[in-house]
């Protein structure tokens, strides 16, 4: 075009028709917002998803019409929270058992030290006395062995040992067979299962006590049966020195004390059953040379050292039975 001046001048008209079959009509541009589309993924094959719904005349992008409230977020924020504190405490808990067990473990060494030191320093103080008391004693028990039949009978083998040296004539099945009592389910006051059984438990002190106290007062003897339990360990040998025999409670060949595997809770006292638990008849002692004889139903008769009858003895509770004169 030539202008009036006489210029040269160019009016460029650009026009968006060019690909009119791409452009939609109003009314198809309207409905596009509430539309689903779809959208070509990365892998063969359409997914479809949905768009969010804007107002008329708005800018694509712009915020939803329905935001989710504050309250909602909110609720999310304390899931999120709650979450994260249920997380915490599970991992202290998890910190708390695994310290726990080092622990408890740590309670039952320090308890067997105590033990062993308590029987140490105790053994020390009667071999080194110069007082009055007897130096060194023994005395007559029989060491019938509880096999073959009574392979789980210790306790009332060592009552019949006792018995047969205070004067008594009875058989070696005697007691169990008429006299102890048996249970399923108690243990301190009756034999736990057969004594004649090989699956056979235990029975602790109160339960000797009785079955003696039981056959005395049968045999109208001037003998009584006392339970020593919880006494210390010089006692026994005071009632050992006064030519009383002691029915004690100890382990098999007086080795470590097995695991316990039932607890009964009597009077204020309580009560473990060892696997490994024996019981024996304390006829003797001499301190000078640090030993403690025993009639025992498995070994026969055996002279023990001193300090360790003694712990084992504290070990299985202090658990002791004296025959004596009434």
């Amino acid at each position: 075009m030539i202008g009036a001046g006489g210029g040269a001048s160019f009016q460029v008209v650009f026009k968006f028709g060019r690909y009119p079959r791409l452009l939609k009509k109003p009314r198809e541009r309207a409905d596009m917002a509430d539309k689903p589309t779809r959208r070509q993924s990365t892998i063969h094959g359409i997914t479809t998803y949905r768009r969010r719904p804007v107002a008329a005349g708005a800018r694509r992008g712009g915020r939803p019409l329905f935001r989710r409230g504050s309250a909602s977020r909110a609720g999310r924020m304390l899931a999120r929270w709650r979450a994260a504190l249920a997380c915490f405490g599970a991992g202290v808990l998890v910190l708390a058992g695994a310290l726990a067990l080092p622990l408890l473990a740590s309670s039952s060494a320090a308890a067997d030290v105590d033990i062993e030191a308590r029987a140490a320093a105790e053994a020390a103080l009667l071999q080194s006395e110069t007082g009055g008391r007897v130096r060194s004693v023994a005395f007559d028990v029989p060491a019938l062995s509880q096999y073959p039949e009574l392979p789980t009978g210790c306790e009332s083998v060592a009552l019949t040992n006792a018995l047969i040296a205070c004067g008594f004539d009875l058989r070696k099945t005697e007691i169990a067979e008429n006299w102890l009592p048996t249970s399923d389910q108690d243990f301190v006051h009756a034999f736990l299962g057969d004594p004649a059984s090989p699956d056979g438990n235990s029975c602790m002190a109160p339960a000797i006590a009785s079955t003696a106290s039981a056959y005395l007062d049968a045999q109208r003897a001037d003998l009584e049966a006392v339970d020593l339990t919880g006494a210390p360990f010089q006692d026994v040998l005071d009632e050992v020195a006064a030519g009383n025999p002691v029915i004690a409670w100890c382990t098999i060949g007086l080795e470590e004390p097995g695991d316990y595997y039932r607890t009964a809770q009597v009077n204020g006292r309580k009560y473990r059953l060892f696997t490994n638990s024996h019981c024996v008849v304390v006829r003797g002692y001499d301190l000078d040379a640090g030993i403690v004889l025993a009639s025992d139903s498995l070994a026969g008769q055996v002279a023990y050292p001193l300090e360790t009858f003694a712990a084992r003895y504290y070990a299985l509770g202090a658990q002791a039975v004296v025959l004596r004169s009434t």
